[in-house]
């Protein structure tokens, strides 16, 4: 498909002697990945303010001038052929590095400045970043910050944004993509201080079984019944709690209302719950077992040639999170059982009951 591309864009620059060779309208692309970015002509003639018969004309016009067909289109239905998703794809990345290079004129005095477009989790954006940003705003008059929030996962490329942060148990790989990370969260399991009475006084693995749980999902790709948590026994012995939640959400702020509501217990970033633990109206269980990190990091789509504002923001966020160590204060909170869990030597003894696994 590549190779068609290429004929096609080659038979555009030799249609013409070379004494009369003219540039394309490169209009003509960006209007092309509009109309496949927002699913149809109507739905990009009312994003670009244009008219759809406008739009149709430049279309047809752009696949007259490269000989082949991108759209297939009737009253009833609007396709995007083969070789038109391919196109897309380098429209888009031509489009955003004609983006970088606009930036990179008006930045020439090295001053950080021009637009940033950042999509962040909403429990982050309600919790620290929501105080970090003003401070980067302070530092720099001259950005401005569009911030998309949602606990969606984005895609970057297509929706045109300079980064996002992200925060998964998983840190993901992918070739396109540039990862930084920002900083490791430790997750703790807790309840409501209801919940918490209905457990045994010496509360070990065990009692996980027949316990309800609420649970935070990865991107829901797929729909899953059951999820699994894995920790560590005090002497370092793996365990893996496979589990079917009551509910389960991609919001952390959503978990941990649910917690609060006595639905069932909850693993959440300890920094997220260290109010309502020293509150007391949340408890720390098994604080002895070594829960799962999770791991908040920005991405992006190049390490060299970014924009001096979007480097500005990547450098500044590494170092308000480098001083960011944020803690339950377990030693004043609240924990379950106060004198510690069943000694290790009772817990492996014990039965494992449906969903308990002892990793070996």
């Amino acid at each position: 498909m590549p190779g068609e591309l290429e004929y096609a864009f080659a038979k555009t620059r030799c249609s013409v002697p070379a004494a009369d060779v003219t540039f394309p309208d490169m209009n003509d692309f960006a209007y092309f990945a509009a109309v496949v970015r927002y699913g149809g002509f109507s739905a990009a003639g009312r994003m670009l303010g244009l008219p759809k018969s406008k739009l149709s004309r430049h279309i047809s016009t752009l696949e007259e001038r490269l000989g082949v067909r991108l759209i297939e289109r009737t009253v009833h239905r609007f396709r995007v052929t083969e070789i038109g998703q391919s196109l897309y794809v380098y429209c888009e990345n031509m489009l955003r590095e004609v983006d970088r290079a606009a930036k990179a004129v008006s930045e020439a005095n090295g001053e950080p400045q021009g637009p940033i477009r950042i999509s962040v989790p909403t429990g982050l954006l309600e919790g620290a970043l929501g105080g970090m940003l003003p401070e980067f705003l302070i530092r720099n008059p001259k950005v401005q910050l569009q911030i998309l929030a949602t606990d969606q996962r984005v895609d970057i490329i297509n929706d045109r944004l300079d980064l996002a942060v992200r925060a998964q148990l998983a840190e993901e790989t992918d070739s396109e993509l540039t990862m930084r990370v920002l900083s490791k969260v430790d997750l703790i399991l807790v309840a409501n201080k209801e919940l918490a009475k209905t457990l045994p006084r010496r509360c070990g693995i065990e009692c996980l079984a027949d316990v309800p749980t609420v649970s935070f999902t990865g991107a829901m790709a797929e729909w899953k019944d059951t999820d699994v948590w894995e920790f560590k026994g005090p002497d370092g012995t793996p365990y893996r709690h496979e589990h079917r939640p009551r509910m389960s959400c991609r919001s952390v702020p959503a978990i941990l209302e649910a917690v609060h509501a006595g639905v069932g217990v909850g693993l959440l970033p300890d920094h997220v719950c260290a109010e309502g633990i020293r509150e007391g109206s949340l408890v720390h269980l098994l604080p002895d077992y070594q829960m799962s990190q999770a791991t908040i990091y920005l991405v992006f789509t190049a390490s060299r040639g970014l924009p001096t504002a979007v480097r500005a923001l990547v450098d500044f966020l590494v170092e308000q999170f480098r001083n960011f160590r944020p803690t339950t204060q377990a030693s004043e909170a609240q924990t379950l059982p106060a004198a510690g869990s069943l000694p290790i030597a009772d817990i492996s003894q014990h039965r494992p009951r449906q969903g308990l696994q002892r990793q070996s």
